[in-house]
């Protein structure tokens, strides 16, 4: 990682529309950005460390910053983000106390930096600078924790209301897993039994002839029945716990399409990736990658039928409950789906192709993985002959 880089002096207007000194005259804003300064610094710059001696307030003028802590084991927890117009370390103006979290630069970024003893020498002449800027901390304390507040009552309704659709969505899994398993067990029993027959004292010499069907029987159903298995210890993997990641949410979608045309060579299938800014996102990327594989897979097999095709994939903020979030849409312009299969598409084991061997359960897998680990939700809209268009909303931080 890099130091900050010194900048230029900041002109007067650079306060405008910051929170904390929102209650500050245009003439006070350009007093404080005067005794301050701006500076660029590169991705991955450590911009406030924790620990360190609290000396000044930094206000983000342009970009993402992460904001993290130190876990008891020497790693670090990512606490969130802070984007353009946000403060960080204002307390400082205040208690000059040490840092409770570093914050590093997610992109390139612009700051403002005003130094404590600057800014206090400047309010000390005047209690009615001092009493705004406590004004306008105290506001923001406050917000801050009736928010946090919100958020835990929402992410609590938001988590048993997910929690009852996963054990629906599983309960519905085992029954259909039951009933699929046994039209492959049941050949394979009668496959075996046939064998034992053809094995039987008096019955002479077993030809290759004789075998080949009922071993070919065997070897099919034994295999679907594994494929079966594994597809539902897919649907069980959703609950599984992955560490957290702070990445970027656009070239990790980028990153995925060009995995699932690796794996996939055969499929003629063209993702392309909507381009645009950097997407901050804290959340579980092995989840998500699993997610868009069974996208790409649906598109191409159901959408196009294995031929030709392409899907487009976007992402633009959105909002989850009150919360920042994204929304990940990708879209194909294949066969549609029909009005009365959208209410079923994510049940366990529906599908409208299973004589071409398909066994309906990617959606289910797509379904709980969102509404589950990722605190998601999960919308589908198609029109036959239009297309398909799935939109994952995700919170930008779990």
């Amino acid at each position: 990682m890099t130091s900050a880089t010194t900048g230029t002096t900041a002109p007067g207007g650079i306060l405008d529309g910051i929170v904390l000194f929102e209650a500050f005259s245009p003439e006070e804003r350009a007093a404080v950005a005067s005794r301050g300064r701006v500076f660029d610094a590169a991705a991955g710059t450590v911009l406030m460390r924790e620990g360190d001696s609290a000396s000044s307030l930094y206000v983000l003028l342009d970009g993402t910053v992460r904001v993290v802590r130190d876990d008891p084991f020497g790693g670090q927890v990512e606490v969130g983000f802070r984007r353009a117009g946000d403060c960080f370390g204002e307390m400082a103006l205040i208690d000059g106390g040490s840092r409770s979290a570093s914050v590093i630069a997610a992109t390139p970024v612009t700051v403002f930096e005003l130094e404590r003893d600057l800014f206090l020498a400047l309010i000390s002449p005047s209690p009615d600078l001092l009493a705004k800027l406590l004004r306008e901390l105290s506001r923001m304390i406050r917000e801050v924790s009736e928010r946090v507040v919100r958020e835990d009552l929402e992410r609590r309704a938001r988590i048993a209301e997910s929690a009852l659709a996963r054990q629906r969505a599983i309960t519905q899994a085992v029954t259909g897993l039951a009933h699929e398993l046994n039209t492959p067990l049941g050949v394979c029993v009668t496959a075996a039994s046939h064998l034992q027959d053809l094995a039987r004292p008096g019955n002479g010499p077993l030809s290759t002839e004789e075998l080949r069907e009922p071993a070919a029987l065997l070897d099919a159903n034994l295999a679907r029945a594994v494929e079966l298995v594994e597809a539902f210890s897919a649907i069980a993997a959703c609950q599984t716990a992955e560490p957290l990641e702070a990445l970027d949410l656009r070239r990790m979608t980028e990153d995925a399409a060009s995995l699932f045309a690796v794996q996939h060579p055969d499929l003629p299938l063209v993702i392309r990736i909507v381009p645009g800014a950097a997407c901050p996102w804290i959340g579980y990327a092995p989840h998500l990658e699993r997610v868009l594989h069974h996208l790409f897979a649906n598109a191409a097999a159901h959408g196009y039928g294995g031929g030709p095709g392409e899907a487009e994939v976007a992402v633009e903020p959105a909002t989850l409950d009150a919360v920042p979030a994204w929304n990940l849409i990708v879209r194909d312009r294949g066969a549609g789906i029909p009005a009365d299969n959208l209410p079923t598409l994510t049940d366990a084991f529906f599908t409208t192709a299973r004589n071409r061997g398909h066994k309906g359960l990617g959606l289910a897998v797509v379904f709980n993985t969102v509404t589950g680990p990722l605190g998601g939700r999960l919308a589908i809209d198609s029109v036959p002959g239009g297309g398909t268009s799935v939109t994952i909303t995700v919170p930008q931080e779990l």
